[in-house]
């Protein structure tokens, strides 16, 4: 078995998880929409500026502060409707392209084989991905979201409160930089490897 064969079964294994992906993906846009269309709008509030009623509580133990409550718009405006869809689904839609990208990656790697200049391309691709399609996505989740609570409150929530609502993918962030170090490494090892044939 050649080295870049040694990549098949890993290839085989995120294609078969890619499909069951897109299948949940496209099922759960489906019941999104039908969400949507239907039902009251509802999402978090954080950073919630008033106490809670201190009730079911035992003997000694007092209400601190409620960091997040559920917000339910009952006649929302089309522009909410599509505003929760999009808090809802665009960062699962950069999931399943991040995993779109690693597939072909890993076809690509496992036909071409692992040290080429075209596989150190991909894992470059697949970093930038990560950094800019994951981020960006948790970006607009959060943007979109803090626009809802901004419609749903009459207090003044802050024109940066989007920042505080942010989730923060690190784990895209260091595995997005650490891929970008390995595709410079892997470009340079593909070069010295040219080289060599060349010489030989």
């Amino acid at each position: 078995m050649s080295k870049g064969n040694l990549l098949q079964p890993l290839a085989n294994t995120a294609s078969m998880v890619f499909t069951v992906t897109a299948g949940a993906l496209v099922i759960g846009t489906v019941a999104r929409l039908y969400v949507m269309i239907t039902q009251p709008v509802c999402f978090v509030a954080r950073n919630w500026p008033y106490d809670g009623e201190e009730q079911g509580l035992a003997p000694g133990t007092t209400l601190d502060g409620v960091r997040e409550v559920w917000l339910c718009v009952q006649e929302p405006a089309l522009w909410q409707r599509l505003t929760g869809f999009v808090a809802d689904v665009v960062a699962w839609y950069a999931y399943a392209s991040t995993l779109l990208v690693l597939l072909l990656l890993l076809k690509r790697a496992a036909g071409e084989g692992v040290h080429t200049v075209d596989t150190a391309v991909r894992v470059r691709r697949l970093g930038h991905c990560l950094l800019w399609a994951v981020l960006g996505a948790t970006w607009v989740e959060s943007i979109a979201r803090t626009t809802l609570v901004h419609a749903a409150v009459t207090y003044d929530a802050g024109a940066l409160s989007f920042l505080g609502e942010w989730d923060v993918p690190w784990w895209a962030v260091v595995t997005g930089a650490g891929l970008l170090t390995l595709a410079k490494i892997m470009r340079t090892g593909a070069d010295m490897r040219a080289d060599l044939e060349g010489t030989v």
